[in-house]
């Protein structure tokens, strides 16, 4: 199965902390840094399950850049579409957890991957068009992410929507998209629905549906995943796992989804489910 993957590298630094963080005061933490990115964790995830994988991404041409390309190497993801700029920094993400693992903020600098212009991703669009699957993320513009969808034809599209205050960008274009991944924050901001029960996660889920999504797959944490295709709607409970850092949990998730492209809708919500908590388990060790 080749899989090409468009979306964001970047470098992350993770700092937990040892206690309940205060917020305005300083708190003792551990830091990590290592390489991240929804679209390049995706991909790292595919890559060790055996797919075939191109990422498609951009970084600068500084010390970051050149690390973040060397760990995909090294796991065999295809860095051969990399577009690597004179004019910009790697992206970066920060995260802050808390001392059970829970993510109490994040932030990112994601210029890298919104930089991509028309000319520099047409060079591989035959990568786009053809691949067996193509999962965007959206750290890449509105426009970006037209030209790939226009690419793609009759070919399967899977979309990571990131974070919530980007899922806008890819409002207007749900009826191109086969499988949506987005958690609860995501699908509350697109849908305007508060996710506070069962009922209102399917209403949510149904109003994706009715705009053209194939299939949709909702993160809901602990809670596990509520999944869903035309009519039929499903809740999937999370496997029982001790949480040390949930970030490139959701990536995982994502992966094992897209590895199950042609399974039913109960066996790819489990997969992702399956994949997530072996992150979060080597996340332990």
């Amino acid at each position: 199965m080749q899989i090409t993957v468009v979306g964001a590298a970047n470098v992350d630094i993770i700092t937990k902390s040892k206690e309940k963080i205060v917020s305005g005061d300083s708190n003792p933490s551990e830091v990590k840094l290592s390489a991240g990115g929804v679209g390049r964790n995706i991909a790292s995830a595919l890559a060790k399950h055996g797919a075939e994988v191109r990422l498609i991404t951009a970084v600068g041409s500084d010390t970051l850049g050149a690390l973040l390309k060397d760990s995909c190497d090294e796991i065999g993801i295809n860095t051969e579409s990399w577009i690597i700029k004179d004019n910009i920094s790697t992206g970066v993400y920060l995260a802050a957890l808390e001392n059970d693992g829970e993510l109490f903020a994040a932030f990112n600098a994601m210029n890298a991957a919104e930089s991509i212009n028309i000319s520099e991703i047409a060079k591989y669009k035959a990568h786009i068009s053809y691949a067996d699957l193509l999962v965007l993320d959206l750290n890449l513009t509105e426009k970006i992410l037209n030209f790939c969808l226009e690419l793609r034809g009759e070919g399967a599209v899977m979309i990571d929507v990131v974070s919530a205050p980007k899922v806008h960008r890819i409002a207007d274009m749900l009826d191109r998209v086969d499988i949506l991944k987005l958690n609860r924050l995501e699908a509350e901001e697109i849908t305007g629905i508060t996710l506070d029960t069962k009922e209102r996660v399917k209403q949510a889920c149904f109003s994706l549906i009715s705009k053209g999504v194939g299939r949709v797959f909702i993160t809901l944490g602990m809670a596990g995943v509520c999944a869903c295709e035309g009519k039929n709607v499903i809740f999937v409970p999370a496997l029982p796992v001790a949480v040390k850092d949930v970030t490139g949990a959701g990536d995982s998730f994502a992966a094992g989804v897209a590895l199950s492209l042609n399974k039913d809708l109960r066996t790819q919500a489990q997969q992702g489910i399956t994949f997530a908590a072996e992150h979060l388990r080597q996340m332990m060790s």
